[in-house]
């Protein structure tokens, strides 16, 4: 008899577990107010499974799990998408203000960018400690309604240092990245945390790519719309992401802080640890690994906001595209977002499964040297052709002849405000004429850009290979996102009581990274493509700073658990009796609040 009722309970627990492996909580678990869970959790209340099928299927989100889910996701992507909103419509705003622009000088448009991320350095710095505090939902909401100014100052701006203000104010909100990896964290179990924190911030920095694919697009229908009013229909995109950001924010406060309710009501019922700032900030800002991670995590997550900053201007510039093919070619670098951030939240999670934490920090490691390398390998390319940025030879006002292969054309240029460059491209105020048949006729183009051909065929433009430089621009991007998914499946293991401040520490060095790679590594003072390569080679070289990453209780790089004694990254011990933000007291559940 017993030997049945002992197997019929095995029978029950296998259903149960192959029920749970499809998102049905069949043990049907309550959290501390007696509420059942939508899906199957662990000992804390967080979800044991995660996939992007589950995902989908709980579009918008099953209380409270999934509903976190998508609010980190459309939350992030809502901030990533109005940061580079700006960038993605540049080659507009920088024609003169007689053709609708604001005037911008090259000086302006770099300091906009970096404006666009510079602030965010200080901002996610401060954005864990408020985590850790008030709960990631509420930061949140705050650092998504705190970028609303300076998304309705685009609609005003009429000058280089009013773009720059406005992008320094737009660029606090991409702190969320913070609180999108923290809600997540707190939601999931750690053997799945690095899939589910890759894909919420994978799909969050879709948004660098989705801008640039359709703000493009999105001008075209208000120039179609307005007449043809240039300087009108920019300004009249940015209702696109300020619309995302209260959208967002209001589906936000619709979640939960924790899988058991918000922080205050836990509080309250005795179940939560009230909040010790201090306590924690001290921890947090004296770990050794937070600082490396800092470090290394400039060197994945800075790359992708100094291509979202570069890459259409990049393909505009140097290939001669439209402003809305250089908005679908430079897209292409974020939208990998949409798978690649996840495969590296898989490769973290299956390492650590056969590996432990030794595999996640070595994944890292070859993933991101693999990134620097990409990033040599796409300024190779064009690095010996000549381009806008590095010919000297010029054309003055006059007429001259031109033959690729079997047309030849003379073209008249009349502008005396600016010489043009032989071997590039250049914003005309006054459109060329061609001759046609012995009459010069104005050159039929929409926009005052013209093609200057370069007789020997050396220019970047007749001769680069732009699809070869699109494939590598895709591997290149593909190992940055997962270097991005491979850095969040370790941060969670950091410290426990500070998880919000050191992945706010990490979180500003991407930004710190992002600075640095736009303004010291490629700028411009030299051609893009060698500031590609000096990029990759600093990718590759600093990244071996990750083998000083080091857990006592699991080893690192080059050294097993507690191979180096006594050393602890930890320099300042957490008390006794200090518990995370999201470590309950499930003795007190079932309590009315």
């Amino acid at each position: 008899m017993g030997e049945k009722l002992e197997k019929l309970e095995s029978e029950i627990a296998a259903l149960h577990d192959t029920l749970e492996q499809k998102g049905i909580n069949s043990r049907g678990t309550q959290d501390v107010f007696g509420r059942k869970f939508h899906l199957p959790v662990d000992a804390e209340h967080k979800s044991s499974i995660f996939g992007v099928g589950l995902a989908v299927a709980n579009l918008p989100g099953s209380q409270p799990h999934m509903r976190a889910f998508w609010g980190a996701t459309f939350g992030f992507f809502s901030c990533f998408f109005s940061v580079f909103a700006p960038a993605a419509l540049m080659p507009y705003l920088r024609r003169p203000v007689s053709e609708g622009g604001i005037a911008l000088t090259g000086a302006e448009i770099a300091n906009s960018g970096a404006a666009g991320v510079g602030t965010t350095i200080a901002m996610r710095v401060v954005t864990g400690p408020l985590c850790d505090m008030f709960g990631a939902r509420k930061t949140f909401i705050f650092l998504l309604l705190l970028a609303v100014p300076g998304i309705i100052g685009m609609m005003f701006i009429t000058n280089g240092a009013g773009l720059i203000a406005c992008r320094a104010f737009i660029g606090l909100g991409l702190a969320c990245f913070v609180t999108c990896q923290v809600w997540c964290s707190q939601m999931f179990s750690k053997s799945i945390v690095g899939f589910a924190n890759a894909t919420a911030g994978g799909w969050g920095n879709l948004g660098g790519g989705v801008t640039q694919l359709v703000m493009p697009f999105i001008m075209l229908a208000f120039l179609n719309s307005t007449g043809q009013d240039v300087d009108r229909s920019w300004r009249l995109c940015f209702i696109v992401p300020l619309l995302l950001h209260v959208f967002s924010a209001a589906f936000i406060l619709t979640g939960r802080d924790l899988p058991d309710g918000n922080y205050s009501e836990l509080e309250k019922q005795g179940s939560k640890q009230k909040s010790q700032g201090g306590s924690v900030a001290k921890v947090g800002f004296s770990n050794v690994n937070a600082y490396l991670l800092l470090i290394t995590y400039g060197l994945c997550f800075g790359v992708e906001l100094t291509m979202n900053n570069k890459a259409v201007l990049y393909f505009y510039r140097y290939y001669g595209v439209s402003p809305q093919i250089a908005g679908v070619l430079g897209s292409c670098f974020g939208l990998m977002n949409l798978f690649a951030r996840s495969w590296g939240g898989i490769l973290s999670d299956a390492l650590n499964k056969k590996y432990g934490m030794r595999g996640r920090i070595w994944g890292m490691w070859v993933i991101q040297t693999l990134e620097g390398l990409m990033c040599v390998v796409m300024g190779v390319i064009t690095v010996n052709l000549d381009g806008p940025d590095d010919f000297s030879g010029e054309f003055v006002t006059g007429a001259y002849t031109f033959t690729e292969g079997r047309v030849t054309s003379e073209f008249l240029f009349n502008n005396t405000a600016d010489l043009v460059p032989r071997c590039g491209s250049k914003q005309i105020v006054t459109p060329d004429v061609a001759l046609v048949d012995g009459v010069y006729m104005p050159l039929p183009t929409a926009d005052p850009f013209i093609m200057i051909l370069d007789p020997d065929q050396t220019c970047l433009h007749h001769t680069a290979p732009l699809g070869l430089t699109m494939f590598v621009m895709v591997l290149f991007s593909t190992f940055v996102q997962m270097a991005e998914g491979l850095h969040y499946g370790i941060v969670p293991y950091v410290s426990r009581p500070a998880l919000g401040i050191v992945s706010g520490m990490v979180g500003a060095g991407g930004n710190l990274g992002a600075v640095i790679g736009s303004r010291n590594i490629v700028h411009a003072a030299q051609p893009l493509d060698t500031g590609f390569i000096n990029l990759g080679i600093i990718i590759m070289v600093v990244s071996l700073v990750m083998h000083g990453l080091y857990f006592p209780e699991s080893g690192g790089m080059l050294f097993k658990a507690g191979a180096l004694g006594k050393y602890d990254p930890q320099l300042i011990k957490p008390a006794a009796d200090l518990r995370g933000a999201d470590q309950l007291n499930y003795a007190s559940g079932n309590q009315k609040v």
